[in-house]
């Protein structure tokens, strides 16, 4: 099998400060689409929305990613990745203002459905400023750091975001525009310290060839990168995790609020808290993916856990054993970079084909998150009873068990053995 090139240059600091600089602008995009479960009340009343429609306000920002992952990702790869993410944080920051002008139901779901294809628009650049700045052996480690930022930053924002509602006297759209300003900043921080290595490699094969093709025509590419099982695998991981996650995100203060009496701000914080964790978690079980093999381990556990405190979480309103259940929640969520990780390890991919493989792993995601607070609302408006819709959906997380069993797994990422589908990915990308 031929094998992928990567560019093993001497490595440079400035590298960290590009990653996280761009990491800075992508999950800050995650957590103004995790804050909606805050302002959900708030627009609810305002809007007059039915559990129904509120379910697919929560869904709509993952439709875009859903349909448009994969051809975007084709398309946008070829584009370098500086312009490609100012681009895109330019246009997500138009759309954030345009949701807090909404005054119409579907004025604000369109609002957040072209916000979320701006952020699935932008993740072609991850893979290509990755595979620019690092070397292989360092991938699972950047995935974890960012694992750990997203922690941070959408964990900060679901205990500042109740603090911002309220200091604006419950007023839902000026949270948004506080939002679309921090974007300003961040499209800023980007066009300063944002920066491409070895630009010119970018083409529609291995870094450096076939740059003279018309790729626009090239589907081997497609073909590469969704050729491998395991990428498969991993996507249906990651679908049932995410499904549950999103669920709780736009439900659970609703339900801690309207059934149990909590305040908005206990049920961020707690729920901030499990997100937290989960990305100090990531960093710890990325480096025992790595170094010890215990990934396979990591999912099963993962999937029990996960499961056990959602159900947990539904069941009660004590503060002190939400806070514990959320604890050990988010140290489950430690999975997170073992997964995302697996396109970056695929034998034989090729630039371009990476990028449609990590646009692969992000629809998986956004397929649970869209069909999370979706499917709570419409059990929520047959059954009756959000607490028995919430209940359901925790069960989602089991889908970790099934890709831990099945995922081939192995400590160093020089050991992977995965196979195409069909054929390698170098072979599949040429062969038209």
């Amino acid at each position: 099998m031929a094998e992928s090139t990567r560019v093993e240059a001497p490595l440079s600091g400035y590298r960290w400060v590009v990653m996280g600089a761009w990491m800075l602008s992508g999950v800050s995009g995650f957590m103004v689409l995790s804050t909606l479960g805050v302002l959900l009340p708030s627009v609810s009343r305002d809007l007059d929305l039915s559990p129904a429609q509120q379910g697919l306000l929560g869904s709509a920002a993952f439709w875009g990613n859903i349909a448009l992952a994969i051809p975007l990702s084709w398309l946008t790869s070829r584009f370098r990745p500086k312009l490609l993410t100012t681009i895109t944080l330019i246009v997500g920051t138009s759309f954030l203002f345009l949701q807090g002008f909404a005054t119409t139901f579907m004025m604000l779901l369109l609002g957040r459905l072209a916000f979320g294809i701006s952020i699935i628009a932008r993740q072609p650049a991850r893979a290509i400023l990755t595979q620019q700045w690092f070397p292989s052996r360092e991938v699972v480690m950047v995935n974890s750091l960012a694992n750990v930022l997203f922690g941070i930053v959408v964990g900060g924002g679901l205990i500042v975001s109740p603090m911002i509602l309220s200091a604006l006297g419950d007023n839902w759209r000026g949270t948004l525009f506080t939002f679309g300003g921090l974007f300003i900043l961040l499209t800023i921080l980007w066009t300063v310290l944002g920066r491409e290595r070895n630009p010119e490699n970018i083409s529609s094969g291995t870094m450096g060839e076939r740059s003279g093709r018309d790729v626009t025509l090239d589907l081997g590419v497609l073909r590469g990168g969704l050729g491998y099982r395991d990428l498969w695998v991993g996507g249906f991981g990651f679908v049932g995790a995410t499904l549950a996650w999103a669920a709780f995100l736009s439900f659970f203060p609703t339900l801690m609020l309207n059934t149990y009496g909590v305040p908005l701000g206990w049920s961020g914080g707690i729920l901030a808290l499990g997100i937290f964790m989960g990305g100090l978690s990531g960093l710890g079980m990325g480096y025992l993916a790595m170094t010890r093999n215990w990934g396979r381990g990591i999912l099963l556990l993962g999937g029990f856990l996960m499961t056990g405190t959602y159900l947990g979480m539904t069941t009660t309103s004590s503060i002190p054993l939400l806070l514990v259940l959320s604890f050990i929640n988010g140290i489950a969520w430690g999975f997170w970079p073992i997964l995302f990780t697996v396109p970056f390890h695929l034998p034989g991919i090729r630039p371009r084909e990476l990028s449609v493989a990590v646009a692969f792993t992000m629809m998986a995601t956004s397929i649970g998150t869209a069909l999370g607070p979706l499917l709570t609302g419409f059990l929520q408006t047959g059954l009756g009873d959000l607490r028995h819709a919430l209940l359901i959906v925790s069960l989602a997380p089991l889908s970790l068990l099934v890709a831990g069993w099945l995922l081939r797994l192995r400590g160093q990422p020089e050991e992977v053995t995965t196979p195409n589908l069909s054929q390698p990915a170098s072979q599949e990308a040429g062969s038209d």
